[in-house]
Order: structure tokens, then sequence, then C-alpha cells
């Protein structure tokens, strides 16, 4: 605020006194702390998932991770217990990331078709951002039980969108209601497993027609 003269001096020559403007808080410490740390979590992360889809899971060092991403070991050590640990982390950023592009939607056969776009588009299953063989994948969930209960968790998220997907298609007649909803959503994530395996391995498919049996084998007759 003006002193009163200041004020004075301006209504008398027609002009507004200037506002003071309002001091910016300065950022409390331990809130700058938290969110350098958030940035550091997920700069590892992202480093991460870079080097498993260049390299495989099993490939990349903990070194080598830590330098993509402009760290120490020190710092690694301060956001996650292991190598097991990052990997669950990857998968949780990988699998919500995937989640989303295949699942929020409104129909089943969206979801196929979004499936395929990726297959087709070398985006899946070892070519996403974090995608590893998943040879690898097994392996990893084989060795450890923290990686395989993650992975379960995915699955079942998986399973419980699908099958609210099949039940939205079974409300409006588009999906056939003799088959239960879950064992429908089931059946079309051992679908995405079964391909995810059997592209791997060679086997010589036709994403379409796989794509095109299933809507037909759930279609309402």
């Amino acid at each position: 605020m003006l002193p009163r003269s200041g004020r004075f001096r301006y209504i008398r020559m027609g002009m507004s006194a200037p506002r003071k403007r309002p001091r910016r808080k300065p950022q409390r410490p331990d809130s700058a702390r938290a969110q350098k740390k958030v940035e550091t979590r997920q700069a590892l992360v992202e480093a991460a998932m870079a080097l498993f889809r260049e390299e495989g899971l099993e490939t990349p060092s903990l070194d080598a991770i830590c330098a993509r991403a402009g760290f120490t070991r020190g710092a690694f050590y301060v956001h996650f217990q292991d190598r097991d640990e990052l990997v669950e982390a990857v998968m949780s950023e990988t699998g919500r990331l995937l989640l989303g592009e295949l699942l929020d939607v409104e129909d089943v056969g969206t979801v196929v078709a979004r499936f395929l776009a990726l297959v087709q588009g070398g985006r899946y299953p070892l070519s996403r951002p974090g995608g590893v063989p998943p040879s690898q994948l097994w392996a990893a969930c084989a060795r450890s039980p923290r990686v395989r209960a993650r992975y379960l968790e995915l699955a079942a998220e998986s399973i419980r969108r699908l099958e609210q997907t099949v039940s939205r298609g079974q409300a409006t007649g588009l999906v056939r209601k003799d088959v239960p909803a879950e064992d429908a959503a089931r059946l079309l994530l051992l679908l995405v497993v079964g391909a995810q395996q059997l592209l791997e391995l060679g086997l010589p498919m036709v994403p379409e027609r796989l794509a095109s049996a299933a809507l037909r084998l759930l279609a309402k007759g």
C-alpha cells in the first residue's frame, strides 16, 4: 500500500495508484524435495523402459539404467530395493498405458480393432515402450514372486475391465448373453496372451482372422 500522501498525489493527477503485487510464496523445501524424488523415480523407470525395449528384460545392468537416467546407484536405491522392484514399476507403467489404450472403449469390437492396430503397427508386443519378449517376462515371473504377483494383478484388472465391456455389449444386444461376461473376458485375455507367445515363436498367423473369429463367437446369433 502507498502512504496516504502518495495515494493523494495520484488522485490529484487523475491517475490510479499502482497496486502492490502480491508476493509469490516461496516453494517449501520439503515440497521441492518431494517433487524431485518423484521426478528422479520417473526418470529411472523411463530409462529402464527404454533399455528393456532395446535390449530385453535381462540384459541391461543397473549401472546402465542409472546412467541412461543420469543418476547414480545411490539414487536408485533411494527409490527401489532391487531390480525386481524396478521391473514391477515398469510393468505398472506399461500396463497402465496398454490398458488405457486398449480398454477405455465402449464395445468389444473396438477392443479387438485396437489390439490389431497395435500388432499390425509393430507396436505390440515386442516394440511397445517397455515391451519385452514374453519368454523373458514368464522367466521373471517364475524367478520373482513379486513380479509374478504384479503380473497377476494386471491380468485381473484386464479381466475386470473386459468384463465391463462385454456386459455393456450384452446389455445392448451386440454380445450373446448365454456366456458369462467374466468367462468371455478371460477368453479374450487368453487370446492376447497366446498371440504374444506364438508371435515370439514365429508361428504364422493372421491376426485379423483370429479377431474376426473371436467376435463371431461372442456375437449374438
